[in-house]
């Protein structure tokens, strides 16, 4: 199974104008996730809110407190997290915080030519 990993980062551009929200935070995904029905592809940018009610569906980034923690989890029904793009649950070992919920996605899009698109 290949490594995936979320990276804090900044932003600027388009998605600088959420930046200014008070407590969301940006994520950018590394590595090659596994292909699930989230579609995750690897630079995707999550912005991710703290403080957020976290309900059944919700796409969370939980962790153990630790930064390089960070992993991605769908909320199921029952409150519990399933692992999601390759990224693990939580485990009796590791129980989960959530460090926030996710309210964004953010991918740059290849043009046909190739070029960049914003």
């Amino acid at each position: 199974m290949a490594v995936v990993t979320l990276e804090s980062i900044s932003v600027g551009g388009k998605a600088a104008q959420f930046a200014d929200r008070p407590g969301t935070f940006f994520l950018v995904l590394r590595g090659d996730p596994a292909e699930d029905a989230e579609g995750l592809q690897a630079g995707d940018v999550f912005a991710v809110s703290e403080g957020v009610d976290v309900e059944a569906g919700d796409l969370v980034v939980w962790w153990t407190g630790v930064e390089r923690t960070l992993a991605l989890a769908r909320v199921q029904a029952d409150l519990s997290f399933t692992g999601v793009g390759g990224f693990p649950p939580p485990s009796d070992e590791q129980p989960a915080r959530v460090r926030g919920v996710v309210v964004g996605r953010l991918r740059q899009f290849l043009q046909e030519d190739g070029a960049a698109e914003a």
